[in-house]
Order: structure tokens, then sequence, then C-alpha cells
């Protein structure tokens, strides 16, 4: 990795944000309950680091092996104001594994845009990933030899999906912003119980592979998250969630000159938990996540996702002061809330 490049990074950032922000004193706003403060006067600028990259399992009769991105991780810079978080992500050059001339190049990017309206928590997601190589093919490609650095490139596979989560407190003491955005600080240890509803469409392409895959899911989840205020600003956070679905599958498949469409649907069992530990002050924050999900499908494709799989996440941040064109803008929008308390 490039010091160079990553500092000329951090430095545009830095530049970029300089004319917006001033560091005056914060204004803060305690809930009725004392359970939370509100930080709504400020812009929070964030930097997450993550390795949230699919990657995919090859399984016919008597072959199998693994399909695989040539990064390290991902990076994104998330803007948090109110009740709104929009986030960019990508994978930059210094994260990739270095190796690009023997496993291809793999371009990551996603948009991800967070919503708060009273109880309820809605996020957004695109996220599209172009560039993977095969992996474990021993005996799968007879003369390919991968401990000499000899892999299949796949430089037009490419993973899109569009997704979207709606969920909703009951414990209006428990802080969805202080975990998700940063716009609140948990003062008191408190939970809620929160179902969820999650839906989406995945697309796997490989114009020159044996299958390209489609598949639309929605699943019903319930489960409980709680922040555990450790000090004045320490946290940690844990959530534990299950539930049913379906998905609707569509597979083209090749071979050769022949083609065959075949649609099935699935039942879905999911679990999905988080574990957490963060820190949270007037102006600064920071934290650390790792998060895993698992779900069974019954999945008729021989390109199949990693079912069971985890995640970390790392972030840092910064709490400036806006300037007044977004105070003005967001207290217009807010204006508008058929939900806000009047």
């Amino acid at each position: 990795m490039k010091k160079t490049g990553f500092n000329g990074f951090v430095q545009m950032v830095i530049l970029l944000l300089s004319p917006l922000c001033s560091f005056g004193q914060l204004d803060t706003e305690m809930d009725s309950n004392g359970y939370f403060v509100k930080m709504n006067n400020t812009l929070n600028l964030r930097l997450d680091l993550d390795n949230d990259v699919r990657s995919f399992e090859f399984n016919a009769t008597n072959d199998t092996y693994s399909i695989l991105p040539n990064t390290n991780g991902r990076i994104a810079i998330a803007y948090n104001y109110r009740f709104l978080t929009f986030k960019i992500g990508f994978s930059p050059k210094f994260l990739a594994s270095g190796d690009s001339q023997e496993k291809g190049k793999t371009s990551v990017f996603r948009l991800t845009l967070d919503m708060f309206v009273k109880d309820f928590y809605q996020t957004f997601d695109y996220d599209q990933t172009k560039g993977y190589y095969i992996d474990g093919t021993e005996g799968s490609f007879p003369g390919l030899n991968p401990s000499e650095g000899e892999f299949i490139l796949l430089p037009d596979m490419r993973t899109f999906s569009i997704s979207g989560i709606t969920r909703y407190r009951f414990n209006e003491n428990y802080s969805f912003k202080a975990l998700v955005n940063q716009t609140e600080i948990q003062t008191k240890s408190a939970g809620s119980f929160v179902p969820e509803l999650r839906y989406g469409f995945w697309q796997i392409k490989q114009p020159s592979g044996p299958e390209d895959i489609e598949s639309f899911y929605i699943i019903a989840n319930g489960g409980y998250h709680y922040t555990f205020v450790i000090n004045k600003n320490w946290y940690s956070n844990l959530g534990l969630s299950t539930g049913f679905g379906i998905e609707f599958n569509k597979i083209d498949s090749r071979l050769g000159e022949l083609e065959a469409t075949q649609r099935t649907t699935s039942a879905v069992f999911d679990v999905n938990t988080a574990i957490g530990l963060g820190y949270n002050s007037r102006r600064f924050h920071a934290g650390t996540a790792l998060i895993g999900s698992a779900i069974t499908r019954n999945d008729e494709s021989v390109i199949k996702f990693d079912n069971v799989r985890g995640y970390f996440k790392i972030f840092v941040g910064y709490r400036f002061d806006p300037p007044k064109a977004l105070v003005s803008a967001m207290d217009w929008v807010e204006s508008k809330n058929p939900f806000a308390k009047k």
C-alpha cells in the first residue's frame, strides 16, 4: 500500500469539507426521558472501512471452486445530518491484493441512504461489483497451477443489487440514530424489540459463463437490539433478528449453443447478528462492529451465494457546525413532516 496515495485521499476529503466547517460550541438537546442527547445541529462526516464484498461458490457434479473478488475491503464516506444519512462506497487501489496481473481487477461501487421518521428507520442500498477470479481449481482445470499465480479471470462478471430494509422501534428510549448516523448520543442503556421487512433484487451476470441469475426476495424479521452505555463516552451494542421469507429466482443456463431458463420459488430462513463497541463524544466518534448473517434456501443454481457470512466494520467520524444553507433547507423539509410533533 502506498502511503502517498492514502494520505492524498485523506487530504482531499479534508480540503473539500474545510470551507463548510467551523468549530464553535455545539448545541445539544436532551430528550424528555434523558436516555439520549440529540445532536441535530451538527453535520457529521464519517469514514468507514469494511470487507463486505460478496463471493460465490460454483457447485456442479464433481466440480467445486470459489469465485472471488480481488480486493481486501471497501471504504465509504458518510454524510449525516439530522434524520438523513448518505453514504458512498468504493474499493480504492491500495486495498487491492497487489496481484492484479494474476487475479485481475475488481471495482466496487455502493450508495446507501438511511432515513429516520419518528420510530421508523428506512434503508435503501445500491451495490455493484465487477471483476472476479476463480480459486480452488485443483483438479477442475488440468494444466492450471494457482500456486504459481495461474488463475482464470472473470473481468466481465458483475453482481448487482438494489435492496431496502424498513425497521420500527417499539421503545422510544432506544436511539437508532446514535448507532447508525451518530446524530444522537445514547446516555442510558436501553433496548427495543425491532420488527423489520427486508426486500430487494440481486443479479449475477457473466456473458461467457454458464449462468445468469436474478432473484427478488422479501423477508419479515423480528429481533431485539440493545445499547449498553458503559460510561460517559463508551458504549457497546448487541443485535439479533430472525425471520422467514420467500425468493423468486430466474436462472438462465448456457451449454454451447443450448440455452434454458428455469424459474423457482424458495422459502428462506434468515438470521442476522451484530456486536459492536464504540466511542461517542460531542465532536469525535469511532467504533467497530462484527456483523453476521445466515440464510437457508433451496438453491437450484450451480453458482451460489455464500449463505453463511460475516464481516467487520470500522468507522471514525467528526461533527462539524453545518453551513446555514443546509440548516435552512432541512428546517423547511422537517416543517413538511406529517409525523412531527406539533
